[in-house]
């Protein structure tokens, strides 16, 4: 069966990204024949479209680090506690969500061709796209030229965080602004089941979540993207939900988000169960799960 996964974007919480993949090896389920992401989705995406395994993401992600070490510019921080730290992968993914001024974002441009070995589109062991935003149209870019790490840190690149990705007359930013769960690629490209996972549901904020200006900037963003129109192309078969507490912006104890992920895709076995069956009976359930995504979606 062809299928594509999507994973969303949704900054720290996106690191529980992670867990759902090993949760998926787990449990035995084809390699995906398309990857899109978004954000940090397109960061954890990226990298297992290259042949970086789950269980080697955890690793690189074992180990917190101070983020002022790492920071183009130390005189712009993060507001104290648990934002003051952030994860690496490998080499490191030195400057994630660092600052609160414009950030060059050449050091985790740096990182990521480094763990991706500098591959381009078409060159990835699984075909890989992910989305952003061109801040001169306004509008969604989905690039397909070049090394993916230049696209991913666009999909990643949080406005007033990282500068954008100038690319010929373009200037790519965060493509969350623009749609943080990209189904709407893997219908593109022919693939009529899709299995999303998201990290980032929309839901009546919990008391102290807005604790500082980039957390009120993101729930801003939040507002914007829930309004928009939902259309048919963008509802996946089914999907996961992994979304917790965590402020986007909090990259402390990294390895308790991936277990948070692994966790909540064990949890929803059944959804996963039901979308790999095969034969009549997997296509009537698939039917089921379609379904149920559209309801909800218009709900």
């Amino acid at each position: 069966m062809k299928w594509a996964l999507v994973l969303s974007g949704g900054g720290a919480r996106g690191i529980a990204h992670i867990g759902v993949l090993e949760a998926l090896v787990k449990l035995g389920v084809p390699e995906p024949s398309l990857i899109a992401g978004c954000s940090m989705g397109a960061i954890v995406g990226g990298l297992y479209a290259t042949g970086i395994a789950p269980s080697r993401m955890r690793e690189f992600f074992g180990q917190d680090f101070d983020i002022t070490e790492y920071m183009d510019n130390a005189s712009f921080s993060l507001p104290v506690g648990a934002i003051n730290r952030f994860l690496k992968i490998g080499h490191g993914i030195k400057n994630l969500f660092s600052t609160n001024g414009i950030n060059s974002g050449d050091k985790m441009y740096e990182t990521l061709m480094n763990m991706t070995k500098g591959v381009e589109f078409g060159q990835t062991r699984i075909p890989f796209f992910c989305n952003t935003t061109d801040l001169n149209t306004g509008k969604e870019f989905v690039p397909d030229d070049g090394p993916i790490a230049e696209a991913i840190r666009a999909s990643a690149s949080f406005p007033g965080v990282f500068s954008p990705v100038q690319k010929g007359e373009r200037f790519l930013s965060d493509g969350y602004m623009c749609h943080n769960t990209p189904v709407w690629i893997a219908r593109r490209e022919g693939i009529r089941n899709v299995l999303a996972v998201n990290v980032d549901h929309f839901d009546y904020p919990k008391h102290g979540l807005m604790t500082n200006p980039l957390d009120v900037l993101m729930r801003a963003f939040d507002c914007a993207v829930n309004a928009r129109q939902i259309h048919r192309r963008d509802i996946p078969t089914a999907h996961i939900l992994a979304d917790n507490d965590r402020s986007p912006f909090d990259f402390d104890r990294p390895t308790s988000q991936i277990d948070f992920g692994y966790d909540s895709a064990m949890e929803q076995k059944a959804i996963i169960t039901d979308f790999f069956e095969r034969g009549l009976r997997g296509r009537i359930l698939r039917s089921r799960l379609a379904r149920k995504e559209r309801k909800g979606a218009h709900d």
